[in-house]
């Protein structure tokens, strides 16, 4: 497993340093169409996506957080709530698990391929 440890990224550009470390970040995100098994269309810092059953996705980071700090934000589009999840996986410094909710409070997935989910993830990196 590779790992990337970079203090700043300098933009193409020519503008200055964005220190990406002493920033509030998002350290790991993903976005994904693909209503049933979640693969990510687009992520950083996101190993796999674990299908954990109906309405509950569960983010495998690439590179672990610091400790369970974690906050996430989330839309799961058409009326999802996204929240996490600690009868799965919970929240660990190298996972962490959703559930999602229709509007009526049941657990659902993506309403439909092609409506996205997208989750992003703040806090330390180890």
């Amino acid at each position: 497993m590779s790992e990337l440890r970079a203090d700043t990224i300098t933009a193409s550009n020519g503008t200055g340093p964005v220190t990406l470390t002493k920033q509030s970040a998002a350290k790991a995100w993903f976005f994904t169409t693909d209503k049933t098994t979640h693969v990510p269309d687009n992520s950083l810092n996101i190993s796999t996506i674990t299908d954990n059953d109906l309405g509950r996705p569960e983010a495998n980071f690439t590179n672990n957080f610091n400790d369970t700090f974690i906050a996430a934000a989330g839309d799961g589009g058409n009326n999802r709530f996204v929240s996490n999840y600690t009868t799965d996986g919970g929240i660990t410094t190298s996972t962490f698990a959703h559930s999602m909710t229709s509007s009526s409070g049941s657990i659902a997935d993506v309403a439909a391929t092609g409506v996205g989910l997208g989750l992003q993830y703040n806090g330390d990196l180890a």
